[in-house]
């Protein structure tokens, strides 16, 4: 039906004409099988028409009607036009809203009883008028309830899809959110240590023929470098292969492990002054990742196109933890704030709803200052002395 709807209607229309062809005769005419050639004529139009009840399923109605009513009229009583009628009405009903399909159904009846009435001297009461009204009724109500029922299968049909439009939107984006959020751990990480095995091994190279020992220490600030670029590398790797348990890994990095970070620094030959005001507080778990995060990439970008130092500055609050990292640069250098690492710190420094502020501070110096909210912290430590 749905796949050919004009072959079932076609298929339709001529079951209709056999049946109708085939009726009970009536013996009060005199054509074939008791009936006359206009007669079936009538039945072979109502029943035509029924073709394209879909395309036009008002203008079959009421010329189903009509012919119906002409059917009665030659007939001089019960004619097989009816039941054309009454499908194109059902037809109506299942097309149609209420408003439209209940006049119509009103309108078959009253013509239907009023031309019987005329063309035969039965009582307007009588049996065929409540047996045309009840047909009438029903046609229309089991039109009314298949097309009620077909737009809640249609509703049902295009919440599912729509649904299913939504979980592929949420699964594409959630594959977005995690390749971005991979590709700030591979910076973050990498960018760092890579820099300080391109600063260390410059150092080695220069100083291999004169200070072979301290070309030699050097070179093992390069070793360890690449040693942690390596695990951090086998750790994201082992958790993009991984389908269903979760890697075993070490905890987030987060403020306390800032110091190994200065340290480190140091080491690449960056000289770090570490200040820290006011009493240390514990953060919420993505803060005190975002707040090392931010850390680490200040001072990469500071070994990178700095003068050889950095100031750092942790100042907790009552109500927030503020990072300030300045370092000096050259007075001609061209510094923007909207590189590649500077985007993922403000992405990251969003995420836990605070604010970040990084760009030149007056002649000679770049600086970048954020601050992100300890309310995140609160509500986690009340969470999880809720679960205690």
């Amino acid at each position: 039906m749905r796949a050919r709807p004009f072959v079932f209607d076609s298929v339709l229309a001529a079951v209709v004409l056999l049946l109708g062809l085939l009726g009970q005769p009536d013996p009060r005419n005199t054509g074939p099988h008791g009936q006359t050639p206009a007669a079936y004529l009538t039945v072979v139009i109502s029943c035509l028409v029924l073709v394209w009840r879909r395309r036009a399923p008002m203008a079959v109605w009421a010329v189903t009607v009509l012919v119906g009513a002409l059917g009665i009229v030659i007939s001089g009583g019960p004619s097989q036009t009816v039941a054309p009628a009454m499908i194109a009405l059902y037809t109506v009903a299942t097309l149609r809203p209420r408003r439209t399909a209940l006049p119509c159904a009103a309108a078959t009846a009253l013509v239907f009883v009023v031309t019987y009435r005329l063309v035969t001297s039965e009582d307007l009461f009588g049996d065929s008028t409540y047996t045309l009204l009840a047909v009438s009724a029903m046609a229309c109500a089991i039109g009314i309830a298949v097309g009620t029922q077909r737009q809640l299968v249609i509703a049902a049909e295009e919440r599912a899809r729509r649904a299913e439009q939504t979980r592929e939107e949420e699964a594409q984006r959630r594959v977005t959110e995690e390749r971005l959020r991979i590709a700030r751990e591979l910076h973050d990480v990498v960018a760092h240590h890579i820099s300080v095995i391109n600063v260390q091994s410059g150092v080695a190279r220069h100083l291999v023929h004169s200070d072979p020992d301290a070309a030699e220490v050097a070179l093992g600030h390069v070793r360890d470098a690449s040693a942690v670029v390596l695990s951090e590398m086998s750790t994201i790797l082992g958790l993009l292969r991984t389908s269903d348990a979760a890697p075993e890994t070490a905890p987030a990095p987060g403020l306390a492990q800032a110091d190994a970070l200065v340290e480190s620094v140091r080491r690449s030959g960056l000289t770090v002054s570490w200040r820290v005001v006011g009493s240390r507080r514990d953060l919420a778990p993505g803060v005190d990742l975002t707040a090392y995060r931010l850390v680490q990439e200040a001072l990469t970008n500071a070994g990178k196109h700095g003068l050889g130092s950095a100031e750092v500055t942790v100042d907790y609050r009552a109500e927030s933890v503020v990072l300030d990292v300045v370092n000096p640069v050259a007075a001609d250098a061209a510094v923007s704030g909207q590189g590649h690492g500077l985007v993922g710190m403000r992405e990251r420094v969003a995420s836990v709803g605070g604010t970040l502020e990084a760009g030149p501070l007056g002649e000679a110096r770049f600086g970048v200052h954020a601050e992100l909210p300890l309310r995140s912290a609160d509500v986690a430590s009340a969470y999880q002395r809720s679960l205690a």
